[in-house]
């Protein structure tokens, strides 16, 4: 129960050099007790027991909460064809860990990729056990360009609310590395937004530091940068536009409609 304050400082300089302009300040406050909860792998591109993967793909897993990128390495992620290694590079960005092989996968051939319990979250908690799934190859590379298939706000909306968190959704899963602040944006005019970007599932989204003024015209950017997990980028940027309105979204998510699922016989979830 005590409010802490964390700052970046501009002292920090990206791999060109560059400092930062401001310095980066957020606040957050304790609660009653600590995580001892273990994390866990929702989900996995490719599935498991996938067949035709293209084998130029990126294996990834996201996971159920933030992790330290530090226990995300090829000794904690590995992709294994029978009793041999692949060789290959691990990178974690949100809650998505990424296995790049060193070479393509090899046609029509079954893998297995493992996260063990090496891996651990922020608070040290480890997975409770390793997580194992496999895949088949199919016979080609998939060469097919990703493209953004909606937004939120959508095209031209009006009356959007000034604390929206814009977001677009893709055609297939993409590599988390290539998603970022610079290949996502947002602009008022010629002045861009700072914000930060996050990428789960199909779906990115910008955050901006602070809400969006009202009645303004925003333009947000996906860039050709963007790839997918077997490295084939956006052939145009998507460019769409949004005003604001003049207040913020304070009507909290409902449950408007159930389904009821009737599954064959001997069938179970």
């Amino acid at each position: 129960n005590v409010l802490y304050t964390a700052t970046i400082t501009n002292e920090v300089k990206n791999q060109a050099g560059i400092a930062m302009i401001n310095n980066y300040v957020w606040t957050f406050s304790t609660g009653l007790g600590p995580d001892d909860t273990p994390p866990t792998v929702i989900s996995t591109v490719p599935v498991n027991l996938a067949t035709d993967v293209a084998f130029n793909t990126k294996p990834t897993a996201t996971f159920s909460e933030a992790m330290d990128p530090l226990t995300i390495t090829p000794a904690s992620f590995t992709i294994m064809q029978g009793t041999l290694s692949v060789a290959g590079s691990v990178t974690y960005v949100g809650i998505v860990a990424t296995f790049k092989p060193l070479v393509n996968l090899e046609a029509n051939t079954t893998y297995t990729a493992t996260i063990t319990t090496g891996v651990e979250d922020v608070a040290g908690n480890a997975m409770a056990s390793n997580y194992v799934w496999t895949f088949t190859t199919g016979s080609g590379p998939d060469d097919t360009p990703p493209i953004v298939i909606s937004t939120v706000p959508v095209d031209l909306a009006t009356g959007v609310s000034i604390n929206i968190k814009p977001s677009a959704t893709f055609s297939e899963a993409m590599d988390p590395m290539t998603i970022t602040p610079t290949t996502f944006t947002v602009k008022q005019g010629n002045q861009f937004i700072s914000g930060s970007v996050s990428y789960v599932g199909l779906v990115a989204t910008f955050k901006p530091t602070v809400n969006f003024v009202a009645n303004m015209v925003y333009t947000a950017t996906i860039t050709t940068g963007v790839e997918d997990l077997a490295g084939n980028a956006m052939e145009n940027n998507y460019v769409w536009s949004f005003t604001t309105g003049t207040s913020p979204d304070i009507i909290p998510p409902t449950v408007f409609r159930l389904f009821r699922l009737i599954l064959p016989p001997k069938w179970c979830l």
